[in-house]
């Protein structure tokens, strides 16, 4: 008998929720479908929902635990406090409006290796408005830029997967409104360790959550940025301007472009 045999993982899948509890069934079903006997527990932080998340943990095949929020703290300390009650040796997280592929489990465990901090996967759609559209292109521009297993900086909070020790090592997501999860590259990279992407690490999810809430977005996204000199900000507009898909889909190029508009503009303008 081999000796090289490793250890079984024991999966934490950590989902922040608010307000969505038809959601979060759907996801449990999904999980539950996908599941390849690695799945440890399933961390449910509920943010402070108008109506607290229930759940029937009784019916699934591994530990469900709820976490209730008193007050609402965001998707990444929301993260952050499930994490620190896993018992698992790798997180998993998710987002609670998107549904795992049939074999993310079967990637997971192939693919978050001991020599990889951390991997991330790709988006894909379930729905089909122009915002759905529109966010989607900007993710298949960056899957573009990056080979299979490629060492990456931006990591999808709700497609990913990392060590639970080395996690808790880089004190988890920053406590940001917008850009947590790559802030937890940075801080994995100050500790030695990479993001990985694997780009057949996939999920189903819904992209458009409306116009008004992908502009506060980019907007805030801006705000937090690095400031920008109006030169950097025009030469950015300029560029997002060239790589749209003013042919195939005018409307995605067009709503991209007043989302970048927005970026700049926030970034340009001084802080206070």
């Amino acid at each position: 008998m081999s000796t090289n045999a490793q250890p079984r993982k024991r999966v934490s899948v950590v989902v922040a929720t608010r307000n969505r509890p038809s959601d979060i069934r759907q996801l449990l079903t999904a999980v539950a479908g996908c599941d390849t006997g690695i799945v440890h527990e399933v961390l449910l932080v509920d943010d402070a929902s108008d109506r607290p998340l229930r759940v029937e943990s009784e019916e699934q095949a591994f530990d469900v635990r709820l976490i209730r929020n008193p007050r609402q703290i965001g998707a990444a300390a929301s993260r952050n406090l499930a994490a620190e009650e896993a018992t698992g040796d790798v997180l998993a997280f998710l987002d609670d409006d998107a549904r795992p592929l049939p074999d993310w489990f079967q990637v997971l465990d192939t693919a978050l290796t001991e020599d990889r901090a951390a991997i991330t996967g790709r988006v894909l759609p379930f729905d089909s408005g122009v915002v759905a559209r529109a966010r989607q292109y900007r993710y298949e521009v960056r899957y573009a830029q990056h080979a299979a297993d490629s060492a990456v900086t931006f990591f999808a909070g709700g497609n990913s997967a990392v060590w639970t020790d080395l996690f808790r090592a880089a004190e988890g997501f920053p406590d940001v409104v917008t850009a947590s999860d790559n802030g937890l590259v940075e801080r994995l990279g100050e500790a030695g360790g990479r993001v990985h992407f694997v780009p057949a690490l996939r999920v189903a999810h819904r992209n458009s959550k409306g116009a008004a809430i992908a502009f506060r977005e980019a907007w805030r996204a801006g705000r937090l940025a690095p400031r920008s000199t109006p030169v950097a900000a025009l030469n950015r507009f300029t560029a997002s301007a060239r790589i749209q898909p003013w042919s195939d889909d005018p409307a995605a190029a067009g709503l991209n472009l007043g989302l970048q508009a927005a970026n700049s503009l926030a970034a340009a303008l001084p802080v206070g």
